[in-house]
Formats: structure tokens, C-alpha cells, sequence
């Protein structure tokens, strides 16, 4: 090769260099190509847009099944009823680190050797201007104590003397199943003691009650937590989401067009598949007794039995799965002796299946179904009837 073209490949490697540099340097200075930072963007450079953030997809049910929930102590924080019969307080305990009351009904007599069986009251909707603490629970409430049942219904945030709820709205909705979560935490915990009648809650013995839009909470719960509560719902709102929101709006001043507009923005976003009760089923344990009227016509009886439908068809995918591995682990054990994977030899005791699905999850789930021909939305006329039951399916299961 000869000189010459040794300086010419020289002087072309150099040229290039410097003007590349030459290049960067103006792009950065003048904010072509680079972020803030002044370094180049990867997605400016390819063309591809910016991430979408997704801030409510922490409320999704796959997310708050992985959450850490919080316990805090459960304060008295008022006297509010001496009767012959009940007692009851407002109290107080923290959710999400901040505030929120609630109503405490507890029998006259307690003996606080004995923990007492506790239902965690969910209501459903009250507009605020209306609401009082005890509003939709407080009846049962002090039927319950006639029968030895503690009860906590809690008022909710921007509710009697809680904490401001979320300014967003539907993250408002969203944060309900953690607040009645934490709230179960903290009475397994360290129980609720008054000054003039303590008395101590266990693990086992404590429910949960919902009605209406409580009862969608208390089923999101339960398929959260994976835990087996006794539950009983009245007149709940168990339509897809975000059916299940759309079916109201109509109620708003703007007949629903703000709603509409949001959920139409929401999917483009977000799969509604992971907030909805009805997609996760497959997280759903028992024992639930479920209360539904003909006449309701705020919460149709036709999603409960839909979700009486839907219930039963997961229970037959249950025993399905179980039959297979039945069949499995015989066939294996005639030819060597050896368990097949994903078994488990009990499958009551909470214990995991070897492919790691909790053997709860495969156990029917115990759902008994009443249904009042007549009966509106607070199940009128047959709410006594619906109070005796929801009181023998407490005794039953929680003792009292």
C-alpha cells in the first residue's frame, strides 16, 4: 500500500471522528436526540412512544394479593349507646397509615377469658350527605350482640371521622378490600378492648358480612386473601366490572357521561379482566351464605345467580382437576410405587399441592343460596328471617 493511501484512510478515520463529536455536542446543546439529563433517549431515537403509566394497577387483584397488609391497634375513641342488650363505640384504627372510625357493637355480658366471635360489617353505598356511622349495618348490628356477636363496621375514608379519601375517585373504590383487610389484621392481632369490658378476638373466629357494594368488597377480599372467612352477603353487586360501575351511573347528575368517559379511557390502558371479581374465581374459598330478593331493583337478583352459575361451574373445574390427579397418582403408584407431582395427602389442613397451588383452592367452595321472591334490596319484608340465619351460620362457625 502505498503513503498516500495510508494519509488518505487516516484523514478519512479523523474526519469522521471529529464530526461525530462536533455532532453530539450540538445535538445535546440544543436538546435534539437527548432528555433532560442531556443523555439520548433510546425511545426518541426509535421512534417508540413513552410508557403509559398505569398508577392503578396496584389495585389489581394479582397486586393486592402479593401486598403486605398492616395491623394497628383498635382504639375506643367514644361511648355512644348503653342498652340493655348492646354496647356501642366509635372506634378507631389505622389503614393505609392514616385514620379511619368505625362503629364497634358488642354484647351486655363478655367474658373476657373467652375471645368473642367478631363479623367485620361492609355496607354498600350511602351518598355522603346522608351518611351517618351505622348507616346499613347498625340494626343487624344489635341483633348480632343479642346473640354474642362483636361487631366492627367501618365508616369508610371522607366517612364520619376517617381520613379524606383519595382524590381520584375510581382509586377510592379501589382501596376498599385493603381497608376492611387491615382492619381483620388488626383484630387477629391485638383484638379491641374497651376500658369498662375488655374482651379478645382469634383468627378463628372472626367473619364477614356485606351488603350491596359491601358485598362485592367482602367477595374481593376473600379472593384476596384466599382465606376461609365465613361470609354472608345481602343483595350483592357481583356484575363484571366495570358493568358493575356502569349499571349506576345513570344515578349521576351528568346520567353517567363522565363515568363512561373514564371507563372508556381505562381500557385503553388497563385489562378490566384484573379487577374483576368474577375473572377470579379460581381464588374464591367458603363457607359463604348468600341472601338475594325478587323485587331488588338496586342490585339485580340476576347476578347472584350468575354468580350462583359461575360458582358451581368452578367447583366442577376443582373436582375435575382433582379427579385427574386421583387418576394420575393411581396409575402411577400400580407401576412403582411413587406419589405423582401435584398431589397432596391432605388437602383440608392448608397445606400446598407439590406444583405449589394451595389445596384449599381445590376444595369445593361451600356457598348456600337463599333467595326471598318479594324482598327489595333490604331484603323487606324477610329481613328477620335473613338476621335469624345470618346469626345460626355465625354461631355455627364461629361460636358464640
Amino acid at each position: 500500500m502505498s503513503w498516500r493511501v495510508v494519509l488518505f484512510f487516516l484523514a478519512a478515520v479523523m474526519f469522521a471522528t471529529a464530526g461525530s463529536f462536533v455532532l453530539g455536542w450540538w445535538a445535546s446543546s440544543n436538546d435534539i436526540l437527548s432528555g433532560a439529563s442531556g443523555l439520548l433517549s433510546p425511545l426518541k431515537l426509535s421512534g417508540l412512544p413513552s410508557p403509559v403509566p398505569r398508577p392503578l394497577l396496584e389495585y389489581s387483584f394479582d397486586n393486592l394479593a402479593q401486598r403486605r397488609y398492616r395491623a394497628a391497634p383498635i382504639r375506643i375513641t367514644k361511648t355512644l349507646a348503653l342498652e340493655n342488650t348492646f354496647r356501642a363505640y366509635e372506634f378507631e384504627y389505622l389503614t393505609m397509615g392514616k385514620p379511619m372510625s368505625g362503629r364497634l357493637t358488642v354484647p351486655v355480658r363478655l367474658d373476657p377469658e373467652r375471645p368473642a366471635p367478631v363479623v367485620v360489617m361492609v355496607r354498600g353505598f350511602v351518598p355522603p350527605e346522608i351518611y351517618q356511622p351505622g348507616v346499613g349495618t347498625r340494626r343487624a348490628a344489635e341483633i348480632f350482640a343479642e346473640a354474642g356477636l362483636v361487631t366492627l363496621a367501618p365508616d369508610f375514608f371522607g366517612f364520619g371521622n376517617s381520613a379524606p379519601e383519595p382524590v381520584d375517585p375510581w382509586e377510592a373504590r379501589f382501596v376498599k378490600p385493603i381497608n376492611i383487610i387491615e382492619l381483620l389484621k388488626s383484630v387477629e392481632q391485638f383484638g379491641v378492648t374497651s376500658d369498662d369490658q375488655p374482651f379478645v378476638a382469634a383468627s378463628s373466629q372472626l367473619g364477614l358480612w356485606g351488603h350491596s357494594n359491601g358485598g362485592q368488597i367482602a367477595l374481593s377480599v376473600l379472593e384476596i386473601l384466599q382465606q376461609p372467612y365465613p361470609t354472608s352477603l345481602w343483595a350483592p353487586v357481583t356484575a363484571p366490572f366495570p358493568y358493575s360501575i356502569l349499571f349506576f351511573s345513570d344515578e349521576h347528575d351528568d346520567e353517567g357521561k363522565a363515568a363512561r368517559a373514564w371507563l372508556a379511557e381505562f381500557e385503553q390502558v388497563y385489562d378490566v379482566f384484573e379487577f374483576s371479581l368474577t375473572r377470579h374465581l379460581d381464588r374464591l374459598v367458603g363457607p359463604i351464605q348468600l341472601h338475594h330478593g325478587g323485587a331488588d331493583q338496586a342490585a339485580l337478583k340476576e347476578w347472584s345467580d350468575e354468580l350462583v352459575d359461575k360458582v358451581a361451574a368452578e367447583n366442577d373445574r376443582r373436582l375435575q382437576i382433582m379427579e385427574n390427579r386421583a387418576d394420575g397418582l393411581a396409575v402411577q403408584s400400580a407401576a412403582d410405587n411413587v406419589p405423582s407431582p401435584g398431589t397432596a395427602t391432605n388437602s383440608a389442613d392448608g397445606t400446598q399441592l407439590t406444583d405449589g397451588t394451595p389445596a384449599a383452592l381445590l376444595e369445593p367452595i361451600e356457598l348456600t343460596y337463599f333467595e326471598y321472591p318479594g324482598a327489595d334490596h333490604n331484603l323487606q319484608p324477610d329481613w328477620n328471617t335473613v338476621v335469624a340465619r345470618d346469626i345460626a351460620f355465625f354461631e355455627e362457625l364461629l361460636g358464640s
